[in-house]
């Protein structure tokens, strides 16, 4: 009778060992893998899911996304141009709160400007691998050309791409013998046009750098990890100069159809990649985009890359992440890129800061169904050298800096102006703008019928809002 309860004891034991055993499995299975694909410059109706707007490519890949995962009808980037939008989506934190809202010059002047976001800000990558993730990043980085600014000082274990400038061919001959149509002739000894590294090491990389950095993405997912990862994949596409290799260019197209479709092509691979590797059910991929595109190709919406009306900051954002994200669901409440950082760390269990003072925003619940309310954000603020811009609401405030009022400032001041300088406070004064504009955004998505006139109570209002925010901010060169 003794040996017996031994023995029932000894397999309740090990009945509980399996269990927690299997319980630890279990939540280590729940952490999704994340992929964050972030386009650059693609103007809104560049994808099949939003109209194929002055385009002939197709984007079945991108267009996936939507299709299976929810789209994101009020999304908003944090900056009108690339720099300062990735230091947002990073960071989870206005740019404006680190002093990181103007666009770098040369790589050169990055070293002697010492251009780079500040190494106190936490960034997405140092979070996620807190929480046991390998951490990637791929393309594009913008955020500092120094060592201590580059991705592998900011959290990530593996680095492949631009050190600093960009472009879609490393030499020179093969960016030329394109533009041409011409077949690619090797050079020997050919000094590359382009800084590419791979974790800290300069690298040589010949054909279509897109077409690189996606397979790169394509065998970091194939090999077997015990750990989840977390993918940064930033292509150049699809930003000027349209270059492309021919192949891409649909029937009648143009070199920038070619580049949507070479985009698509490269998350096309790493779609494939997850399905290879049996992960694409327990991955979170998101799609998104900087900021804007070119005025030629922006008519969804009023304005372009590097200005604060909608085409230039209102961006397509889609999730999927399995069966947890309900295909071709929608959310219409206000989200933005700086709500990326607290969604991730809430869907992987990562912990953040205390110390962090995020702007960010937690959607996970919306994105898994769990909640739906319209109003998880109710504002969103801008502010660059020479725009002001906020959304409260359903209203709209844009506010543009007078170039002769500020050009006039600059000579008094003796102010010589060059690429990456950093604004002055005194750039900043109201007398320096034009007059605030204020639109409704549900009757009037394109921003066509300024209100200002009609409703000063309500433009007052905006202004005040604007006004509290910036007040919150450091004062830089003051």
């Amino acid at each position: 009778m003794i040996e017996i309860k031994k023995i029932r004891l000894s397999l309740f034991l090990l009945t509980n060992i399996i269990c927690l055993f299997m319980t630890g499995v279990s939540q280590a299975n729940e952490q999704p893998n994340i992929v964050l694909i972030f386009a650059d410059d693609m103007h809104y109706g560049a994808l099949g899911a939003t109209g194929s707007v002055k385009t002939n490519a197709t984007t079945p890949r991108i267009d996936s996304i939507f299709d299976t995962g929810m789209r994101f009808n009020n999304a908003y980037v944090t900056h009108a141009t690339c720099a300062p939008s990735r230091a947002g989506i990073m960071t989870g934190r206005y740019q404006a709160r680190f002093d990181f809202e103007t666009l770098p010059g040369s790589t050169e002047s990055r070293y002697e400007t010492d251009y780079g976001v500040d190494e106190k800000e936490v960034m997405m990558p140092a979070i996620l691998k807190q929480a046991g993730y390998e951490t990637y990043a791929i393309g594009k980085w913008h955020l500092g050309t120094a060592d201590k600014y580059q991705p592998n000082a900011r959290g990530f274990d593996h680095w492949f791409g631009y050190r600093g400038a960009s472009g879609f061919y490393q030499f020179k001959s093969e960016l030329q013998a394109i533009k041409k149509d011409k077949k690619v002739v090797i050079k020997k000894n050919e000094k590359p046009n382009l800084d590419i590294v791979r974790n800290g090491e300069s690298v040589q990389v010949r054909g279509y750098l897109t077409d690189a950095f996606a397979e790169e993405a394509k065998q970091l997912i194939l090999k077997k990890k015990d750990k989840p990862f977390f993918l940064y994949f930033a292509p150049y596409n699809v930003h000027a100069p349209d270059t492309v290799p021919k192949h891409y260019i649909p029937k009648g197209g143009t070199a920038h159809d070619g580049v949507i479709a070479a985009l698509d092509a490269s998350v096309g691979t790493i779609l494939d990649a997850l399905d290879q590797a049996d992960l694409t059910d327990n991955t979170l991929v998101v799609f998104a985009n900087d900021n804007g595109g070119k005025k030629v190709y922006s008519t969804i919406f009023r304005g372009n890359k590097a200005t604060y009306y909608e085409g230039g900051v209102r961006v397509p954002v889609a999730m999927q992440w399995g069966n947890k994200i309900a295909s071709k669901s929608q959310y219409n409440g206000m989200i933005s890129t700086l709500d990326f950082l607290p969604t991730f760390a809430k869907v992987s269990g990562a912990k953040l800061p205390e110390q962090l003072n995020l702007d960010g925003k937690d959607i996970s619940a919306q994105l898994l169904g769990q909640k739906t309310p319209s109003d998880v954000r109710g504002d969103l603020f801008w502010r660059n050298g020479s725009h002001r811009a906020a959304r409260v609401g359903d209203w709209k405030l844009v506010w543009s800096i007078n170039k002769k009022k500020l050009k006039t400032l600059h000579k008094e001041l003796g102010i010589k102006h060059y690429k990456g300088r950093q604004v002055i406070d005194a750039e900043r004064n109201d007398n320096l703008f034009e007059p605030p504009e204020l639109y409704n955004l549900v009757q009037d998505p394109k921003e066509q019928m300024n209100l200002a006139k009609q409703d000063p109570l309500q433009l007052a209002t905006m202004i005040k809002a604007y006004k509290e925010w910036e007040a919150e901010l450091p004062k830089w060169r003051h």
